[in-house]
């Protein structure tokens, strides 16, 4: 079956890998708009242009799909991570390259506030014990990625070295998911002031390797 299913998607000129992500692509959108609790698989198919049972080939059910798209999303996030550790720690002044990449979720709010949701409405709403574990050990991988890429910034001194690399990365997650939360609440509290200028320079303060040599 799978091998007839691969010669049909050859045949159209498209990869199972191609399939795959235009339904992710498609279950994206669809989250976003009704949330996951009202989303269906039917809307993910319609959406992706394809049938429920193709849908069904690639993703055992709802769940399935939900936590692959976020296995996808904390995968591609990791990837951009060196790259913008790089930029903040060298640019001409790191506080407000931070300060600017901190204000970017906030941005992503204004630009879809739907998608923006999906991580926070799923995690208060699901009472799947497997599904809990299985989000846990996801971002436990990813904690665990983003932590090496903090150690060798520590390694090469750019960041202070008596902090565990991994607490730091769940720190900042943290940090931002919190910011990202307040906004989905009250964006004109988060964006009036001072708060995320403030936010940015006490939290360079804890991470800079030259103030903590001069303490």
């Amino acid at each position: 079956m799978r091998a007839l299913w691969a010669e049909k998607q050859e045949a159209s000129g498209r990869s199972n890998t191609d399939t795959r992500t235009r339904i992710l692509d498609a279950s994206m959108r669809i989250f976003a708009k009704y949330g996951y609790a009202e989303a269906t698989l039917n809307d993910v198919a319609a959406e992706a242009g394809m049938t429920k049972g193709a849908v069904y080939w690639h993703f055992s059910n709802k769940s399935d799909l939900y936590l692959t798209l976020c296995e996808r999303s904390l995968s591609q996030n990791s990837k951009r991570i060196p790259q913008q550790v790089e930029g903040i720690l060298g640019a001409a002044n790191p506080q407000n390259a931070l300060d600017a990449w901190i204000r970017a979720p906030s941005k992503e709010c204004v630009m879809d506030p739907g998608t923006s949701m999906l991580l926070f409405e799923f995690l208060t709403s699901s009472r799947v014990p497997v599904m809990k574990r299985k989000l846990s050990e996801a971002f436990d991988q990813w904690y665990g990625q983003i932590g090496d890429i903090l150690q060798s910034f520590q390694e090469r001194g750019m960041l202070r070295n008596d902090a565990n690399p991994k607490s730091m990365a769940m720190f900042i997650q943290s940090l931002l998911n919190g910011l990202h939360m307040a906004w989905l609440i009250d964006p004109s509290g988060v964006e009036s002031g001072h708060l995320l200028k403030d936010i940015s320079r006490v939290l360079w303060r804890g991470l800079n390797q030259e103030r903590r040599a001069q303490e």
